[in-house]
């Protein structure tokens, strides 16, 4: 395929099937090469190994036999037909010389006819020819050498030639530096089956090896290829898009991954959605006042009094405050709301903030006490943000408690060395259902959102994004029946000052 005048290689080259099955076909290849010259290696020194001690073998048993046959005889007479027989058996000319190397017995007498001093030159070189090469087993019968027995490695003549004519494997001193035997025909076969089976066993091999993990890596792949087409999906917007877990430990973890990834993104995006129609919804009532106030000014329904001017500073009021709190829930889960921190001792703090509700607890018969164990630490806090949260948490007190009830706000030191704040009251308490949603924002337990119930639902959403600046929590509990306690933690170790905006900036 060609792009801009450049080749480009299919598709299915770069996917990590393919990938898969070369790096197995080369690994597999390199497994069977190593084997096989290792096998084969070892085959051929076998077989060699084999033949020299089946040629050393046959060479005593000659030997031995020649021996006997002087021994009983006496002479070489009658020695002519067993050598043949010897020689034509092991495939091997047999040469039997006198001391002085005149050849008296030979397996292949095919010699030319020739002069007397030609045939005794001859025997002189057969002879200085294994005194030199050491190729020649000397008889020996009753502790006396009685002749010479040579080999030949084939039926050429045995004293013709050059050196290497002398059989000389079985007349050598053991070791490695001999040279090996000529081959015989059946451990040539048997070299030659054993190659061939390594051979047709490594394509076999090889074959079966990519077929299967071919068939591996497609259905290993296959989770993959889901998930690939899920992502895609996801990508373009469809947040419903689930896989499910399966194949290998590693890929059911990635897909359960991307299953929770897929959930966090819908349950975002749901609470996008909720929070521009509850924003809208909340923003909605204060401005339709102002309109329909602004209209019956307008058409001279209503006076520009006092009064009236009164209504609509309370609904911009209320228009202010909803988005300073959004504003301010931005930048705390932003994690840039600007802090300032002070060393402060609780026990004020908490004191100036039950003062401030306590003429309204009084209004409704209601206990409102304070208790700060002696021992409480001091920290470095940001005391209007820790009083806004207090105040929170008495506001919903005071708007959920009975008349005659109480309202109990302790504090003293935590395990971690940090202070625990708990403002506990008396009232029904919140139902378990709605316990793990009471601090999403625009949250209410009251269905039907009456203002009365208190604020927009930004409150407790806020003091917990205050408390998480601070490098604390704000929990809740609630037994039935019980009441309601919110436990504002405050560690010891605060997290480090937010940077100045002009250090930001440089």
């Amino acid at each position: 395929m060609e792009r801009g005048g450049k080749l480009r290689a299919p598709g299915w080259f770069f996917s990590l099937r393919f990938r898969l099955i070369l790096a197995f076909t080369l690994a597999l290849a390199l497994a069977l090469a190593g084997v096989g010259l290792f096998v084969g290696f070892a085959a051929e020194q076998e077989t060699n190994r084999f033949q020299r001690r089946s040629q050393e073998f046959r060479a005593d048993r000659v030997h031995r036999l020649i021996a006997r046959h002087y021994r009983e005889h006496q002479d070489w007479a009658g020695l002519q037909p067993w050598l043949e027989q010897a020689a034509n058996l092991y495939g091997r000319r047999l040469v039997v010389t006198d001391r002085s190397g005149r050849i008296i017995v030979d397996s292949h007498d095919k010699f030319a006819p020739e002069g007397a001093a030609a045939a005794k030159n001859r025997q002189g070189a057969a002879r200085e020819k294994a005194e030199v090469f050491g190729r020649s087993r000397p008889i020996v019968v009753d502790d006396h050498q009685v002749g010479v027995l040579a080999l030949a490695p084939d039926n050429a003549a045995a004293i013709d030639g050059d050196a290497g004519g002398i059989f000389p494997a079985a007349f050598l001193p053991a070791g490695p530096a001999g040279p090996p035997p000529n081959r015989e025909p059946a451990a040539a076969r048997l070299a030659a089956e054993v190659q061939r089976s390594l051979w047709w066993t490594g394509l076999a091999a090889a074959a079966a090896g990519i077929l299967l993990v071919s068939l591996m890596s497609r259905r290993i792949l296959s989770p993959v290829q889901s998930l690939t087409a899920a992502a895609r999906r996801l990508g373009q917007g469809d947040l419903s898009q689930r896989v499910p877990a399966a194949g290998p430990r590693e890929l059911q973890d990635l897909s359960r991954t991307f299953n929770t990834m897929a959930e966090n993104l819908q349950a975002a995006e749901q609470q996008r959605r909720s929070l521009v129609a509850d924003v809208a919804h909340e923003l909605r009532t204060p401005l339709s006042n102002l309109q329909g106030y602004l209209e019956a000014v307008q058409d001279g329904l209503l006076a520009a009094d006092q009064t009236t001017i009164s209504a609509l500073r309370q609904q911009t009021a209320h228009l202010i405050a909803l988005v300073e709190d959004l504003r301010l829930l931005a930048q705390a889960e932003a994690g840039v709301l600007q802090l300032h921190r002070a060393p402060t001792a609780m026990a004020e703090l908490l004191g100036a903030a039950v003062d401030d509700f306590r003429p309204r607890a009084e209004g409704k018969e209601l206990r409102l006490t304070l208790e700060v164990a002696p021992d409480t630490p001091r920290l470095e806090l940001d005391q209007t943000r820790i009083r806004q949260i207090v105040g929170n948490l008495l506001e919903n007190a005071l708007l959920h408690t009975p008349e005659g009830g109480g309202i109990v706000v302790t504090a003293g030191p935590a395990a971690d060395g940090g202070i625990a704040v708990a403002v506990r009251d008396s009232g029904p308490g919140i139902p378990a259902a709605d316990l793990p949603y009471i601090f999403d924002r625009f949250y209410r337990v009251d269905p039907s959102r009456a203002r009365a119930s208190g604020g927009v639902g930004l409150g407790l959403t806020i003091a917990r994004q205050l408390a998480r600046a601070h490098g604390g929590d704000l929990r809740v509990e609630s037994p039935a029946g019980s009441g309601t306690v919110f436990t504002l933690i405050l560690p010891a170790v605060l997290p480090p000052p937010d940077p100045e905006p002009s250090e930001t900036a440089g």
